[in-house]
């Protein structure tokens, strides 16, 4: 019998080794499934892929390191760029990308919209949301966050950048303020859960929290060191920046009165969203 520590060696060593047969197969075109060839063992072999979504608006700075940390990643099947009506480079850099996605919004609807976009055009049942201001994603950090949602562990796993430990202590684990974040995996159907009148603008990462709890689902966070991101003053200007944080912070505020107070969820018919005009380059 094996003992809990060489078990746990044990599943380190098949673990690594899975995710370099995995690099290798996927590097000569064979078809994967984490480490396993596929032919002749789709009844036995549960493949999934992943999808990655990035909502991007005028994230010209920031966006390549993004989509080349994506398209390193062993684990990324699939990566979708949807510009919510950039009007900066986003859209040429995301088509200077080979087998990148593009999905350039004509005009700015949000970035829940934008997700959901992303959604509709995915191939795979895990999604993989990651914002395009994210700057030194890391193979270690996707690893991280896709690890626990393939292998069941959980539903939705939140990716939460590290702010030392007093900060994470309240934040996680006395629960003060809500998880915000955009990186973050999930299968589909913990997307689909959210009406979609709150798939929109800042509301989408609390509703995604929200009704993914009360569906059922497991979600947990997952704490990512040396990950930063381009804050909003930087990108817009100070008074522009500010004034984007607090468009923000509002709508927050007032989704969870919706959620948690009023519930007009449970009563309102959910609206379908309009449709919005982009151009796709594939």
């Amino acid at each position: 019998m094996l003992s809990a520590e060489s078990g746990n060696g044990l599943r380190c060593t098949l673990l690594v080794a899975l995710w370099v047969e995995h690099s290798a197969r996927r590097a000569e075109g064979e078809p994967v499934c984490y480490g396993l060839p596929v032919a002749n063992r789709v009844a036995e072999v549960n493949c999934v892929g992943i999808s990655a979504v990035v909502a991007a608006y005028n994230e010209g700075k920031t966006l390549a390191d993004v989509l080349g940390a994506l398209a390193r990643s062993p684990f990324i099947d699939e990566i979708i760029v949807v510009s919510d009506g950039s009007t900066d480079d986003t859209v040429a850099i995301a088509r200077s990308f080979p087998n990148v996605i593009t999905i350039a919004l004509r005009e700015n609807r949000g970035k829940g919209y934008a997700m959901r976009v992303g959604v509709d055009y995915a191939s795979h049942d895990v999604l993989f949301f990651v914002d395009g201001d994210m700057l030194n994603v890391t193979d270690e950090h996707i690893e991280s966050l896709v690890l626990p949602v393939v292998r069941g562990e959980t539903d939705m796993n939140i990716g939460v950048r590290h702010r030392g430990p007093i900060r994470n202590f309240f934040h996680l684990q006395m629960k003060v303020g809500p998880v915000l974040s955009g990186i973050r995996v999930m299968h589909r159907k913990v997307f689909e859960t959210v009406p979609a009148r709150y798939q929109e603008r800042f509301k989408i990462e609390a509703a995604l929290n929200f009704f993914c709890s009360y569906a059922g689902f497991r979600q947990r966070q997952t704490v990512i060191y040396n990950l930063g991101h381009v804050i909003k003053e930087s990108k817009r200007g100070l008074f522009d920046g500010l004034t984007s944080r607090w468009d923000m912070t509002r709508e927050v505020i007032f989704l969870h009165f919706d959620l948690y107070l009023f519930q007009t969820w449970r009563v309102d018919e959910d609206e379908l969203p309009v449709v919005a005009e982009y151009d796709l380059f594939e």
